[in-house]
Protein backbone atom coordinates (compact mmCIF):
# COMPACT_ATOMS: atom_id res chain seq x y z
CA UNK A 1 0.00 0.00 0.00
CA UNK A 2 1.23 3.41 -0.92
CA UNK A 3 0.57 5.93 1.30
CA UNK A 4 0.56 10.50 0.93
CA UNK A 5 0.25 13.36 1.87
CA UNK A 6 -1.44 16.46 0.14
CA UNK A 7 -2.32 19.75 1.89
CA UNK A 8 -5.71 21.15 1.81
CA UNK A 9 -5.04 23.25 -1.05
CA UNK A 10 -3.51 20.55 -3.40
CA UNK A 11 -5.68 17.76 -2.28
CA UNK A 12 -8.79 19.83 -4.33
CA UNK A 13 -7.41 19.64 -7.64
CA UNK A 14 -6.28 16.12 -7.00
CA UNK A 15 -7.13 12.95 -9.02
CA UNK A 16 -5.68 10.01 -7.79
CA UNK A 17 -3.87 7.80 -10.27
CA UNK A 18 -5.84 4.80 -9.21
CA UNK A 19 -9.16 6.62 -7.76
CA UNK A 20 -10.76 3.25 -8.05
CA UNK A 21 -9.08 2.07 -5.15
CA UNK A 22 -7.40 5.21 -3.17
CA UNK A 23 -9.31 6.30 -0.34
CA UNK A 24 -8.72 9.88 1.67
CA UNK A 25 -9.16 11.31 4.97
CA UNK A 26 -7.98 14.16 7.13
CA UNK A 27 -4.72 14.17 9.07
CA UNK A 28 -5.29 15.13 12.18
CA UNK A 29 -6.93 17.32 14.84
CA UNK A 30 -6.05 20.54 15.48
CA UNK A 31 -4.76 23.45 12.97
CA UNK A 32 -3.70 20.40 10.64
CA UNK A 33 -5.64 20.74 7.84
CA UNK A 34 -3.49 18.47 5.26
CA UNK A 35 -5.17 15.58 3.64
CA UNK A 36 -3.20 11.63 3.43
CA UNK A 37 -4.44 9.18 0.62
CA UNK A 38 -3.82 5.68 0.57
CA UNK A 39 -3.64 3.52 -2.28
CA UNK A 40 -4.69 -0.35 -1.61
CA UNK A 41 -3.68 -3.31 -3.52
CA UNK A 42 -7.25 -3.86 -4.71
CA UNK A 43 -10.78 -2.41 -4.34
CA UNK A 44 -11.93 -5.08 -1.99
CA UNK A 45 -9.26 -4.49 0.35
CA UNK A 46 -9.89 -0.92 0.64
CA UNK A 47 -13.74 -1.41 0.65
CA UNK A 48 -13.98 -3.81 3.06
CA UNK A 49 -11.56 -1.29 6.01
CA UNK A 50 -14.35 1.15 5.29
CA UNK A 51 -16.89 -0.72 5.40
CA UNK A 52 -15.34 -2.19 8.99
CA UNK A 53 -14.86 1.11 10.28
CA UNK A 54 -19.01 2.13 9.47
CA UNK A 55 -19.21 -0.48 12.22
CA UNK A 56 -18.42 1.77 14.78
CA UNK A 57 -18.97 5.09 15.90
CA UNK A 58 -17.67 8.03 13.08
CA UNK A 59 -14.24 9.62 13.40
CA UNK A 60 -13.03 12.24 11.39
CA UNK A 61 -9.37 10.40 10.39
CA UNK A 62 -11.91 8.08 8.73
CA UNK A 63 -11.07 6.47 5.39
CA UNK A 64 -12.98 7.48 2.54
CA UNK A 65 -12.99 6.11 -0.68
CA UNK A 66 -12.58 8.70 -3.74
CA UNK A 67 -14.80 6.34 -5.96
CA UNK A 68 -18.21 6.09 -3.98
CA UNK A 69 -18.80 2.55 -2.81
CA UNK A 70 -21.70 0.79 -4.01
CA UNK A 71 -24.23 -0.99 -1.55
CA UNK A 72 -23.12 -4.71 -2.01
CA UNK A 73 -19.04 -3.49 -1.50
CA UNK A 74 -17.52 -4.79 0.81
CA UNK A 75 -19.36 -7.08 2.99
Amino acid sequence: MKRYQLSFADSIKHVPEHADRTARRSSGGGLNFDVTYQVWTNRKAMAKSIRLQERRERHSTDWTACVKLTDGEGY
